[in-house]
């Protein structure tokens, strides 16, 4: 790798990169919007193209092409990652920094091949791939060597990936179809049910940042605004934590449940370790409110919670993009 180096996660929800010598220099959503009759010129990107959701009209198509993890739209992710390289570039025609790149728990050949091809579109030659649980640990700073693992919860915007990581690599893991979108969705389909108001997914992610909490009896609450399933017209709520306990608890519960299923595969030995340091939790729903102790009663372990949480991955990348012996030791083979 050369001097110009970044750290690169690109998942569903978020783009997040840290540059070498520097630090995380760019997180924006993974979105990007195309003009409708010619497909060949991008309209925005990332928090501008963000600010279209549900006001394009049909001269604008907006486009996520990274969803559950996988590259959906090739054309689209290399477009936008090279809208993201060209924010960061200081000199207009300075070259492409080598990449450090993360890459899902279990990635196939097929998902690798997906983001080879998008780097080398974006102008991309000089890159390596290493699995995410090992990166957001590094980027915790979790204290992990060969012996001693860790167990990672990384909580993304398409998927959770759950694994216990050591600096060989992954000991046990899974990536699941679970994450904030989810959480999103879940959100808006409740609000129908419950209040029969609709609301969009930028209103269901105020409300997962707004109010979302698993404290028991908490009365945080928000105003939020909607369309009435009754009568067409704009209408508003008052929502309070406690009117969205529910689907928040039925969407951990379902990451606590995969949880249970890595850790009984585990070796006894590498369990033990787990059980006595606890499991770190990473991504943006990382810091809803009473995670920590909800974890504890249902899990009877320990959650560790932390401050730099939602760019764990990135930061790890940069430490091994820094690290060269680090470096040929993580990352995957090129195929």
């Amino acid at each position: 790798m050369s001097n110009n180096t970044i750290a690169l996660d690109m998942g569903s929800s978020f783009t997040s990169i840290y540059q070498v010598g520097q630090h995380v220099v760019l997180f924006e959503p993974s979105l990007i919007a195309f003009q409708s009759d010619d497909l060949s010129k991008v309209k925005a990107v990332g928090l501008e193209a963000k600010k279209l959701l549900g006001r394009t009209t049909d001269s604008t198509e907006l486009v996520a092409p990274v969803f559950d993890s996988n590259i959906t739209d090739e054309r689209s992710a290399s477009k936008m990652l090279e809208s993201f390289l060209n924010k960061i570039t200081v000199r207009k025609f300075s070259a492409r920094p080598s990449v450090v790149m993360s890459v899902p728990c279990g990635v196939t050949e097929k998902g690798l091949r997906a983001y080879e091809r998008v780097l080398k579109d974006a102008g991309v030659s000089d890159y390596a791939f290493i699995e995410s649980p090992v990166l957001t640990a590094i980027g915790l700073n979790v204290s992990m060597t060969n012996a001693s693992p860790a167990f990672i919860v990384d909580i993304g915007g398409g998927t959770t990936e759950i694994a216990a990581v050591s600096l060989d690599g992954i000991i046990c893991g899974v990536t699941v179809n679970i994450g904030g979108l989810t959480l999103d969705s879940m959100l808006m389909t409740h609000l129908k049910e419950k209040f029969q108001l609709k609301i969009g997914s930028l209103t269901a992610e105020n409300i997962m940042h707004g109010v979302c909490s698993l404290i028991e009896g908490d009365t945080t609450s928000m105003v939020v605004h909607g369309q009435s399933m009754a009568t067409g017209r704009p209408d508003s709520i008052l929502l309070s934590a406690r009117d969205v306990l529910e689907p928040l608890k039925i969407f951990f519960d379902k990451i606590f449940q995969v949880t249970s299923m890595v850790l009984a595969k585990l070796p006894a030995e590498v369990s033990a370790d787990i059980r006595r340091n606890g499991v770190y939790f990473s991504g943006g729903l990382s810091k809803i409110e009473g995670l920590e102790e909800y974890f504890r009663q249902t899990m009877g372990m320990r959650a560790n919670i932390f401050a730099d949480a939602q760019v764990a991955t990135v930061l790890g990348g940069g430490v091994v993009a820094e690290n060269k012996q680090l470096l040929k030791k993580l990352r995957i083979n090129k195929i």
